[in-house]
Formats: C-alpha cells, sequence, structure tokens
C-alpha cells in the first residue's frame, strides 16, 4: 500500500553577481532539484538506477535527447565525474558540494529520465532571444546547464539515503565538465551556448550513437542549430528556488584553467 503526500520540487541554485568592469565573468557551477513521493519500503528501485550499465545508458540517453533537440554535441560518460558524483551523493547532503564542476542535484525522483526531465523541462521558460535572452535565472538554470554547448562530459553518482540527514529516497548528482552557466557579457556566454530547438525536436535522433559513450565509445556530434520552440516534454512537478553559492573567476583564470586542463587531457593526467 502505497501513501500518497502531495508531490512537489524544490530548487536550489546558484545565483549570479553582475560582474563590475569587463573582465570578470561569473560560472554558476552547481544546480538542484528535487521532488517527493512517499512509498512502502518494499517499493522496487527502478533499474535505471541499480544496473550500473542502464543507470549510464538512461543518464546520457535523457540528457542527449535534450541536447540533440538543442543542437548540442553528445556528451559522453567520465568516469572522474562519476566516482566525485558518487562519493558525494553519498554523504546524503542536501546542499553543494562546491567542487570544480558543473553539478545537477536531484531527490525523491523514480526513476532517471524523471529527474533528467525535470531539468530539461525548464526549457519552457527560457527566451532564446539572441539580442536579449533569459541568460542565468534560479527557474532555467539546470536546462541551461544540461544542454550548454561547452559541456561535453558527465558523470552522475545515487545513493538511497532512506531518512539519513533528512533525506528520502534516491539522491542523484550529475557533474558536467566544462562547466556551464557563465554569466557575463550582457548574456553572450547564453547566446553561444543555449541554442533554441531545432525544428524537427527529436527527429533523427539516435539513441545508439547517443550512449555509445556509456562504454567508453565516442558518441558523434550532432548537426547544426536550426530555430524552434515547439515540443516541449510536460514537467515531472512544480518548483520553488532558493539561492545557493557560486563562483566567481577573471577571464585570464578561466583561460589557464582551459589551458591546464586541455594540457592534462594531452598528456593523459586529470580526467579519464
Amino acid at each position: 500500500m502505497l501513501t500518497n503526500l502531495p508531490l512537489r520540487a524544490t530548487l536550489l541554485l546558484a545565483l549570479p553577481l553582475r560582474a563590475f568592469g569587463q573582465d570578470t565573468v561569473t560560472v554558476i557551477r552547481t544546480t538542484v532539484t528535487q521532488t517527493f513521493t512517499a512509498a512502502a519500503s518494499t517499493t522496487p528501485t527502478s533499474p535505471q538506477y541499480i544496473n550500473s550499465l542502464t543507470f549510464r545508458e538512461s543518464i546520457l540517453n535523457s540528457t542527449n535527447t535534450y541536447r540533440y533537440q538543442h543542437s548540442a554535441s553528445y556528451v559522453y560518460w567520465n568516469e572522474t565525474l562519476a566516482r566525485y558524483a558518487q562519493s558525494y551523493s553519498e554523504n546524503c547532503q542536501w546542499q553543494h558540494s562546491h567542487g570544480p564542476y558543473g553539478e545537477n542535484l536531484a531527490r525523491g525522483y523514480p526513476d532517471v529520465t524523471s529527474a533528467v526531465d525535470a531539468w530539461g523541462d525548464e526549457r519552457a521558460l527560457y527566451e532564446f532571444s539572441t539580442t536579449d535572452p533569459t541568460g542565468f535565472t534560479e527557474a532555467t538554470g539546470h536546462f541551461t546547464q544540461l544542454v550548454w554547448q561547452g559541456t561535453q562530459a558527465t558523470g552522475c553518482g545515487w545513493t538511497d539515503c532512506d531518512g539519513r540527514n533528512g533525506l528520502d529516497g534516491i539522491y542523484l548528482v550529475c557533474e558536467y565538465w566544462p562547466v556551464g552557466n557563465i554569466v557575463g557579457e550582457d548574456n553572450m556566454f547564453f547566446v553561444e551556448n543555449v541554442l533554441p530547438e531545432r525544428s524537427g525536436g527529436s527527429s533523427g535522433f539516435n539513441e545508439l550513437e547517443a550512449t555509445r559513450g556509456a562504454t567508453g565509445g565516442t558518441p558523434t556530434s550532432t548537426s547544426s542549430p536550426s530555430k524552434s520552440g515547439a515540443n516541449t516534454p510536460s514537467a515531472t512537478s512544480s518548483g520553488e528556488s532558493i539561492g545557493a553559492p557560486m563562483a566567481e573567476v577573471d577571464r585570464k583564470g578561466l583561460l589557464v584553467t582551459v589551458c591546464v586542463t586541455l594540457a592534462a587531457l594531452l598528456f593523459g593526467l586529470g580526467m579519464s
């Protein structure tokens, strides 16, 4: 017998600070979303969580569906990000990890697809204007990180917190690299990295290619952008937002970080 409680969701997002001067940008590293359900303890956990390969494929399939629809290349699975996400989820702390990656958090969703859909559904509130886009907001920050053009890899982990530290149900943590939600330069970064939905929606989406990265393969890129605002999936829940941490970096520091990361990748260091 299931105990029915009202379903609600809460969003915890990073709030941007306006940069003073042209040499500063703000990186919004962390976004989270949650929903609450109550069920008997015998409720089975979705195979999307308990099977390792299915978990990776479900994350990539859902994430890359949104990315394809918004003309972003498919992301691949990264074990460094996944280990970080798994380790952090085991703390069952409903707060940001303050780590070096982009981050989306969710709790209480019955499966991976529902959690990713909750993030992606925020696009209904986003304005894709090339002259005056929405940029970063609490209501759309999960979506913009999800489809950020510059992001190339993701890795996720989960823990059934079972009430520990007040967290009920599955706690899902997803990390992204490079980070998205870069604020500054009159939202130029959002114009370049958050594109409107392509006219065909999911038409032509290749699930095999989208999930190839789950087993170590490199997925192919998607095609060039095309404008459209149709076929937005329905949301899984309503939500409210509160503020959360963010990180500031100057442009020189950002350039140094990118150069160091590229060097690490070339010489087999850093992310695997």
